[in-house]
């Protein structure tokens, strides 16, 4: 792969497109040499955070080809976290330089990645150049996408294993054209041959929401968490299906194209279980061998995936599967999908209800619901979740995987929350459908004699909601142009919209009818620095 920086004999060809623009080689080359210039008096660390896919590329390899040590991160609120001098990457250099014979260390552990620290601290993952090149090569020989007319294009980041992975060195070791053109809805792909790297989060946003892909990418690839039965169908009429199995520790491990098949090991990778525990080894691994939390059965060189162990809880002296009391929740006709996880010395349930269960909590209330809900899953275990939150999606990170952390924050919320019913969104916005049921605990006391939702509810509400949908870090600090109009009843069904841009976020409650309140969060005021 490193020919395509260390000759000229692949400079004419076409290297990455930004969806305008088509940029060769020679230009990447030339991108890369100014911004090597700029780095050589940065800091032997550097930071590149999750951002513009073309400005990653070139900072990546400039700061390679300078021997750094690369560090990515998808939050740049793990800055805080980082224990060793730094410079932070932004931009790059837009005057081309003469691209020289740089050397570069493809042994060294110079890659380094966190993992998603959805449980306790985020884990540093080394790479060698090398381990990322030989995976790189291996899937794009077994999945038969060597020097093939296609374009990648991805709905996620590469400061993430799985996106680097397959973004980035996939098509640089098979001859294959990157687009780094940032894939938030179907219609971002707009060109013939295109293989989509993809989560299935993004996935599964789809055909929720009706949403066809017009120009049907040749292969989907995706990866983070498993890919159920009703997705293959759904995107098997349009495209071919690559799910893959791995981890940012080991890498990829294995791939299947259909649903009900075993996963199969890619060739160079080697799985030995011994006593419970699977011991991965491969060139993908700079230790070379890791061993796996998860539950596998290995046959030849097909792997059947049980169970992950992190998801066995003890509550109450007794062992407590959480992914066998989510299955069988979820054949509830009140339920679409949920979460099931430990707090303090409780199993707690966040629940995205289906259409069903919203009519039934419409109809009844929040304690029939969770009821009807107990009572289904005694039938299979006597440990069940004793507190209930309800909402219309289970939140994920752009990787593909539950966002364990929104999920303890949620639960670490002593207030109430109304249950999220809808949400519609756009670019730099979202409206909310919320429904502030009877027994939230912020009627009480508040005017017995006439319960209604405090002004100060709505603002903290306005506030949680953007933290997590924008990923910021409001605090507490001045509003502006903070307006009560009507008051809220309880029982009301109420949509909340919030929209961002450089330097605030606005928020408005309001129904078909009538407004309830309006106001606008500064960035100056209240941000933990400002927003990105």
């Amino acid at each position: 792969m490193l020919e395509v920086f260390t000759t000229n004999e692949y400079d004419s060809k076409i290297a990455v497109t930004d969806g305008i623009n088509n940029y060769t080689f020679y230009d990447l080359k030339r991108l890369i040499a100014a911004e090597i210039n700029f780095l050589k008096n940065k800091k032997d660390n550097v930071v590149i955070i999750e951002g513009d896919n073309f400005s990653f590329i070139i900072q990546f390899w400039a700061a390679l080809f300078c021997s750094k040590k690369v560090y990515l991160i998808t939050d740049k609120n793990r800055l805080k976290n980082l224990d060793f001098e730094y410079d932070v990457l932004e931009g790059y250099v837009k005057e081309p330089s003469e691209f020289l014979n740089y050397d570069i260390d493809i042994l060294s552990p110079l890659v380094n990645f966190y993992t998603s620290g959805s449980s306790g601290t985020p884990k540093l993952i080394k790479k060698s150049l090398n381990n990322l090149i030989v995976e790189a090569k291996d899937a794009g020989k077994e999945l038969k996408l060597s020097q093939k007319n296609y374009t990648v294009m991805s709905s996620t980041t590469m400061c993430h294993l799985f996106g680097i992975t397959m973004h980035l060195f996939v098509p640089l070791c098979n001859g294959l054209v990157i687009s780094t053109k940032n894939i938030s809805y179907p219609e971002d792909i707009d060109v013939e041959n295109a293989i989509l790297i993809s989560t299935p989060t993004f996935l599964c946003a789809l055909p929720k929401f009706d949403s066809s892909l017009k120009i049907p990418p040749k292969y989907i690839i995706t990866a983070g968490s498993k890919l159920n039965k009703e997705l293959y169908e759904y995107f098997e009429k349009q495209s071919d299906i690559i799910e893959i199995y791995g981890s940012t520790e080991t890498g990829i491990i294995a791939h299947k194209i259909k649903y009900e098949d075993d996963f199969v090991l890619f060739n160079n990778v080697n799985i030995q279980v011994n006593g419970g525990k699977a011991e991965v080894q491969s060139e993908y691994i700079y230790e070379k061998k890791i061993v796996l939390n998860d539950d596998i059965e290995i046959n030849n060189r097909y792997l059947k995936l049980n169970n992950r162990t992190d998801r066995l809880y003890k509550i109450y002296e007794k062992r407590v599967d959480a992914e066998e009391i989510e299955y069988h929740l979820k054949l509830n006709k009140f339920v679409n999908d949920c979460y099931i996880t430990k707090s303090g010395e409780k199993l707690v349930c966040l629940c995205a209800l289906s259409k069903l269960g919203q009519e039934f909590l419409l109809s009844n209330n929040i304690s029939a619901l969770t009821k009807n809900l107990k009572r289904h899953l005694y039938e299979v275990s006597e440990i069940v979740p004793q507190k209930w939150k309800f909402i219309d999606e289970i939140p994920m990170t752009k990787a593909g995987k539950i966002n364990k952390n929104i999920v303890e924050h949620i639960f670490n919320i002593n207030l109430s929350l109304p249950v999220i019913l809808d949400r519609k969104l756009s670019e730099n916005s979202i409206t909310y459908r919320i429904f502030f049921y009877h027994q939230c605990n912020f009627f009480n006391g508040h005017f017995p004699e006439y319960k209604l939702v405090p002004g100060v509810i709505q603002l903290y509400l306005a506030k949680e909601f953007a933290n997590i949908h924008f990923d910021l870090s409001l605090g507490q600090g001045q509003w502006k142009r903070i307006k009560f109009s009507n008051i809220i009843e309880p029982d009301s069904i109420i949509n909340l919209k919030l929209e961002r841009d450089e330097k605030q976020v606005s928020y408005e409650f309001f129904s078909e009818t009538q407004k309830y309140a309006s106001g606008t969060f500064l960035c100056e005021n209240i941000f933990e620095g400002c927003c990105k």
